[in-house]
Formats: C-alpha cells, structure tokens, sequence
C-alpha cells in the first residue's frame, strides 16, 4: 500500500520539478501537459486497483462471514442432538 503513495509522491515532484525547470507561462502549459496527463493516468490506474481490492476485500469478508455461521449452526446442531441424546438416557 505504501509503494502507491511514494510512486505518487515521485511523480507529483518530478511534475513540479520539470514544470518549473521550464521558461515562460506558455512554455511550461505545453511542456507540462504530457506530465500532468501521465501522472493523471498513473493516479487513475492506482485508484482503479485500490477499488478492486477494497471490492474483493469485502468479498472475502463476505465469504468468511458466510462460513462462520454455517460453522455455528453446524455446532449448534450437535449440541442439540447430544442434550437430545443425554436427556434420553
């Protein structure tokens, strides 16, 4: 999680670094644009791949949620069956 973050870091600094480095206000729009439209990019890939995970996260805890209560209803179901049996006796 944290490579995103620094990437993301690296690139907003070489866009400013690179911007900067430029003479003129026309002259950096230009120049910039190829930047900012690749770190725009970049941002959205990142964005897309966090949503997929929180996305197959939330699966996961879905699916483990799921088996813990068959798991319990299973237990329950033996437990019934055993007082059943003990009060048979």
């Amino acid at each position: 999680m944290r490579a995103p973050i620094v990437r993301l870091t690296a690139a907003v600094a070489l866009l400013v670094a690179g911007c900067a480095a430029n003479p003129g206000p026309r002259a950096t729009v230009e120049s910039c644009n190829a930047e900012v439209e690749r770190l725009s990019a970049l941002l959205a890939a990142e964005t897309a791949e966090r949503q997929r995970m929180a996305r197959a996260a939330t699966r996961r805890e879905d699916t483990l949620r799921r088996q813990l209560e068959a798991m319990k209803s299973i237990e329950r179901g033996i437990l019934e069956r055993e007082r059943v049996r003990s009060e048979s006796r």
